[in-house]
């Protein structure tokens, strides 16, 4: 799996994550980009007008090694530096990597933002899953709590398949369908109706998941009512992963990133996956 790096500690808490999981997910390669010119990336401006690529790249390297040094010895000498504003260089540096992994806070002189530009960058962009980790995740449990939002759609298959293809076995995976139910209108379900809906076509559609896969970690099936953000953040309060397909059902599934994926993925309260569908097809089964 491919980490942004910019020597902050949004960043630094990324690299945790990463090295907490890469038994699932493979390799670690730590990236950290750089651009030519007086701009800031991470550590402040590099002095002098030589616009040349070089002294920028050294001086990347050099972070990246201390960075490296600090939080993860065992990858000292195994990153990679690259001239590129970061969110393209990222995207493009991680094309066949199982995951990119980046963190919520960083990568601008303005920290202040729950979600950096770069990171949303990626969630929109990148063809391989994207993990967003907040700076305050919380060590895992034992057995790793994983929720996955199911609205029934394409993309929502596609999250479910990733997850049971990628976590250990020993996972605890919850899939939550959420739904909503209008008092009032002349053709709308009751409330009950509604809900049992809703868990026949959660039923349903995970069921059409396990069928393709030969193992898998157990999923239990939760139906939740009211809005799927917020549904989903309340599933998820004290889950060690949640993760949701990059678009679903609805008005705004013609957008590149849909809006219960980018409100999930701009406040991440927990380590957040956004699955592509250019994902959906390139699975392998986790050991």
């Amino acid at each position: 799996m491919t980490v942004g790096l910019d020597g902050s500690a949004g960043s630094a808490a990324a690299l945790r994550w990463a090295l907490d999981h890469a038994d699932e997910l493979g390799t670690i390669i730590p990236v950290m980009t750089f651009v030519t010119g007086p701009f800031v990336y991470g550590f402040g401006d590099v002095d002098g007008p030589d616009r040349n690529a070089e002294p920028y790249r050294s001086e990347a390297t050099v972070h990246l090694e201390r960075f490296l040094q600090e939080h993860a010895p065992s990858l000292a000498g195994t990153g990679a530096v690259i001239e590129s504003r970061a969110g393209p260089g990222l995207v493009h540096l991680a094309e066949g990597s199982e995951l990119l992994v980046v963190g919520t806070r960083g990568w601008s002189a303005r920290g202040g933002l729950a979600l950096g530009s770069v990171g949303a960058y990626c969630a929109r962009h990148s063809s391989v899953p994207v993990a967003l980790i907040p700076h305050g995740a919380r060590p895992v449990h034992e057995h790793l709590d994983v929720v996955v939002g199911f609205d029934g759609s394409a993309h929502a298959h596609g999250a479910l398949r990733w997850t049971l293809t990628h976590v250990r076995r020993s996972a605890r995976v919850v899939a939550v369908r959420a739904y909503e139910s209008v008092i009032g209108e002349p053709l709308s379900l009751s409330p009950e109706d509604a809900e049992a809906r809703a868990r026949e076509e959660l039923e349903a559609g995970v069921a059409a998941v396990l069928s393709d896969l030969d193992g898998h970690p157990p999923v239990e099936l939760h139906v939740m009512h009211g809005d799927p953000r917020g549904a989903l953040r309340a599933a998820s309060d004290d889950a060690d992963l949640l993760v949701v397909g990059s678009r679903g059902q609805g008005v705004l599934d013609r957008l590149l990133l849909g809006s219960v994926a980018s409100a999930l993925a701009h406040h991440p309260t927990v380590p957040t996956i956004v699955v592509p569908d250019q994902a959906l097809h390139t699975t392998e089964p986790a050991s």
